[in-house]
C-alpha cells in the first residue's frame, strides 16, 4: 500500500537579509509569488522527512499566543477559527452555516502595501490568505535575528500542506552554496537532489491541526497541551538558539544541567543492557565523559546524534557488533525519555560541568588479598556518599564503608578467606 501524498496548499521561500554584527537593518526579502505544486516542493518536504527522522529529538508546543511577532501569534489570529472548532479549508461552506464561506469567518490577513494586483488575479482566495501570513511569519522571524548581534541571514522556505488529514507548517533556514539549487530571483527550487544538509541550519515542524485545537482550548486552566513543534539544529556552534525559541515561542527552555544528567542516566541505563563487554562499556563512558568535559570547559554544546551516536558505533564496528537500528543508543532514548511527550529532550545542549562530576570513575586498589587475585573497588563518582562512604571519627581516623550487593558478595567473601 503506497504511503499517502502531501497537498501543498502554499510554498514560498522569503529571505532575511542580514550579516553577523550588521547594526543597519535590512528589510526582508518578500516574494510576490507561491512556487507551482512541483515535484521540488515535494521532494524539500521529503528532504525535511528525512532530517527530522534523523536528527530530530526536539518537541514541544507554543508558550503563549499572545506575544507580539511570534508565530504562535500570526498564526492564531490568521489561521485559527475561534468558537467554530469544526470548520476548515477543505469545505467551501459548512452544515452549520450553509450561506458562509470558511474564509470568510477568519480575520483578513493584511496585505503587502506592493503586492501585484496581477498575483491576486491568479490565486484562490485560500492561497492568498496563506502567502500573506508567509509574509507576517517571516517579519516577525526577522525581528528576531536581528535581536541577536552573532545571527546571520538565511533563505526561509515554508510549506503549508495536509497529509492524512492533518495541516503541517514546515520552515527552515537554508544557507546557499553550490550544493543548494534555489533561483536566487525568484526563490523557486530548482532541485533538491543535491542539497546539502550540512547547510540546514533550523527546520521546524509545526503541526497545524494541534496547534488550534492548542489555541481553542487554551482558555481551559485544565487543558494541557501535546507537543506539536518539532524541531532540529544542524552543528553544535549553540544550543536551539535564543531567537528561534523567541519566535516560535516555545515552552521548554533547556535546563542545561538536567540535560547532562539525562543524557549519563540515559547512556549508562543503555550500556547496561548493551551486548558490550564491561571493558568497552567503562571505556565508552569514559570517552562520553572525556568530550563532554571538554565541550562544558570551552562552553560549547553537544550535539548527540552527530557527535555521541557516532562513539558508539565505532566502539561497537571495534568490538566485532551488529546493532540492528531498534537496539541502538538513538532508539532507546527516544523510547526512554527523548520522545514527544518528554522534557529536556533536545539532541543539542550546552553541557553543564557539576553534574559531570557524578559520573567520573573513581578506583580504590586494594592490592593482592589472596591467591586468588587483587580487590579493585570502581564505580562512577555518583556513588561516593551513597554507596561508598567515608565515615570520620575522633582522632583523625576514618573509615571507608562500602555497599556489597547481593551479587557481588559471595566473590568479595571469597577474597577475604
Amino acid at each position: 500500500m503506497s504511503q499517502p501524498k502531501a497537498v501543498v496548499q502554499a510554498s514560498i521561500i522569503h529571505q532575511i537579509i542580514k550579516e553577523a554584527h550588521q547594526k543597519s537593518v535590512t528589510p526582508p526579502l518578500i516574494r510576490q509569488n507561491l512556487h507551482a505544486d512541483t515535484i521540488q516542493v515535494y521532494k524539500l518536504i521529503e528532504f525535511f522527512d528525512e532530517q527530522l527522522e534523523k536528527n530530530g529529538v526536539a518537541y514541544s508546543h507554543v508558550e503563549t499566543f499572545d506575544s507580539p511577532n511570534t508565530l504562535g501569534d500570526v498564526l492564531s489570529d490568521y489561521l485559527c477559527i475561534m468558537n467554530l472548532k469544526h470548520l476548515n479549508f477543505t469545505k467551501p461552506t459548512n452544515v452549520a452555516f450553509p450561506n458562509i464561506l470558511t474564509w470568510e469567518l477568519l480575520t483578513s490577513v493584511p496585505f503587502e502595501h506592493d503586492e501585484d494586483k496581477t498575483v491576486l488575479m491568479q490565486e484562490s482566495l485560500e492561497q492568498t490568505r496563506y502567502r500573506r501570513i508567509t509574509n507576517h511569519l517571516t517579519k516577525a522571524l526577522h525581528h528576531h535575528v536581528y535581536a541577536e548581534h552573532m545571527t546571520t541571514g538565511d533563505h526561509l522556505p515554508m510549506i503549508f500542506y495536509t497529509l492524512d488529514g492533518v495541516e503541517y507548517l514546515d520552515i527552515a533556514l537554508l544557507s546557499l552554496t553550490d550544493a543548494i539549487t534555489i533561483n536566487e530571483e525568484t526563490g523557486e527550487i530548482i532541485d533538491t537532489n543535491h542539497i546539502d544538509a550540512s547547510n540546514l541550519k533550523i527546520a521546524c515542524r509545526i503541526n497545524i491541526t494541534k496547534l488550534q485545537k492548542h489555541k481553542y482550548e487554551s482558555s481551559d486552566t485544565s487543558y494541557k497541551a501535546e507537543n506539536y513543534i518539532h524541531w532540529i539544529q544542524k552543528g553544535t556552534s549553540s544550543k536551539i538558539p535564543e531567537y528561534i525559541q523567541d519566535f516560535l515561542p516555545i515552552r521548554v527552555r533547556l535546563d542545561d544541567t538536567v540535560a547532562t544528567t539525562k543524557l549519563m542516566k540515559s547512556l549508562i541505563n543503555y550500556l547496561d543492557e548493551s551486548p558490550f563487554d564491561e571493558k568497552s562499556k567503562k571505556e565508552l563512558q569514559s570517552e562520553v565523559l572525556t568530550l563532554l568535559g571538554h565541550k562544558a570547559k570551552n562552553k560549547e554544546s553537544v550535539n548527540i546524534v552527530d557527535e555521541i551516536d557516532p562513539i558508539l558505533a565505532t566502539k561497537s564496528t571495534l568490538s566485532n557488533l551488529t546493532i540492528a537500528v531498534e537496539d541502538s543508543f538513538k532508539t532507546f532514548r527516544e523510547n526512554n525519555g527523548y520522545a514527544a511527550t518528554d522534557e529536556n529532550n533536545s539532541n543539542i545542549f550546552a553541557p553543564a560541568t557539576k553534574p559531570l562530576q557524578n559520573y567520573e570513575m573513581f578506583s580504590l586498589d586494594f592490592g593482592e588479598i589472596s591467591d586468588d587475585g587483587i580487590l579493585k573497588i570502581s564505580g562512577s563518582r555518583s556513588l561516593l556518599g551513597e554507596e561508598v562512604k567515608l565515615k570520620e571519627g575522633d582522632n583523625d581516623e576514618a573509615v571507608i564503608e562500602i555497599k556489597v550487593n547481593s551479587e557481588n558478595l559471595p566473590a568479595v567473601r571469597k577474597l577475604f578467606k
